[in-house]
């Protein structure tokens, strides 16, 4: 399967093997031209294509045939675990535009919905049922879907990016705990995914990216940190960018924090224990302290986005290093969803 990231500032391409163990067959990074998508809404859609023949072309694709899982930008889309009276499935799928038209601030005649039953975790009161409800906007869903067809290229499904990020960094182990946030800090947004009790609960994009944080650096240090590479960064280069970085990852944490908490004042129930960071953003010198500072009591570590790809309990090395790996973390999400689903 190749899993395609399209975002406003970049395409990110990862396919993967069919068999096992999994391999990485071709992965690779190519930027997106200024105003051809903003906020997930493809502007200039002959540019795209072109961004997306030339990013297949750099991949090298072990196989063309292959067929296409593209993501859907979080800023776009609406994806939540609502409560609904116990009913058949069918009376389910038309009670869930109502309760989805609750929450969205455009019509639902706009929007394709989808949902799926969540089973065990969080305890519903007597006589409710939880349902996962996912919504994106079809300005976003049908300019996306003509351009891979212009380009006669197989997609078998488009998935929102919260999706295919959990599906890449929650191991089978992580999905047992409770209370687990998910940072993916991008070019231009940060997405932050709740799961908790064995399902997406809770998203959010935030307007802040790695490019409203990189403001504060020389150009040649913010380019520096805004193309994905293996190595890691001279120590004192890093404590340099540390400095500078402080002051915007503050302002992002801080409004991560206000979600947090209001997650956490729903019920007893609901409580975020643990936090995963993932995007090129979270290789950003400082960030984890920062996260520390605002997080008492929560363990922060980086996301692995090959935890499900890798075979458990055998110390291989990764294809990527962690540093790189991080930027690809919904590209390998989205090539995973064959295999997981």
């Amino acid at each position: 399967m190749i899993g395609v990231d399209i975002s406003d500032r970049s395409v990110k391409v990862a396919q993967l093997s069919d068999d096992k163990p999994r391999r990485l067959l071709a992965h690779c990074w190519h930027a997106v031209p200024d105003g051809v998508i903003e906020n997930g809404i493809i502007h200039q859609s002959p540019s795209l294509q072109k961004v997306l023949v030339d990013a297949l072309e750099r991949c090298r694709l072990l196989s063309e045939n292959d067929a296409i899982v593209a993501s859907i930008p979080e800023i776009q889309s609406f994806l939540r675990v609502v409560e609904l009276p116990i009913m058949d499935e069918d009376e389910i799928g038309e009670a869930v535009p109502w309760e989805v038209a609750r929450h969205i601030p455009f019509g639902l005649e706009n929007v394709y919905i989808d949902w799926q039953m969540v089973g065990g975790g969080h305890k519903p009161a007597i006589g409710r049922q939880e349902i996962l409800v996912g919504a994106a906007q079809k300005k976003v869903v049908d300019p996306l879907l003509r351009v891979f067809e212009n380009l006669e290229l197989d997609v078998a499904a488009l998935e929102l990016e919260s999706q295919a990020i959990a599906r890449a960094l929650i191991s089978p182990e992580l999905k047992l705990r409770q209370g687990l946030l998910v940072v993916d800090l991008g070019g231009v947004a940060t997405n932050v995914i709740i799961h908790d009790h064995g399902a997406i609960r809770f998203t959010a994009s935030l307007q802040r990216g790695a490019r409203h944080m990189v403001g504060v650096l020389t150009k040649a240090d913010a380019k520096m940190l805004s193309v994905p590479h293996r190595d890691e960064l001279p120590q004192s280069l890093s404590a340099r960018m540390a400095d500078k970085l402080r002051a915007p990852q503050e302002e992002l944490v801080m409004e991560v924090r206000g979600i947090v908490e209001f997650y956490n004042g729903i019920d007893a129930q609901h409580e975020v224990k643990e936090i995963l960071l993932t995007g090129g953003g979270s290789n950003f010198p400082g960030l984890d302290t920062v996260f520390l500072r605002f997080f008492d009591n929560v363990h922060v570590q980086r996301g692995n986005p090959w935890v499900n790809i890798l075979p458990a309990g055998v110390d291989r090395k990764t294809p990527l290093s962690l540093r790189e790996s991080v930027h690809f973390s919904t590209a390998l999400g989205l090539a995973l969803r064959k295999v997981d689903e």
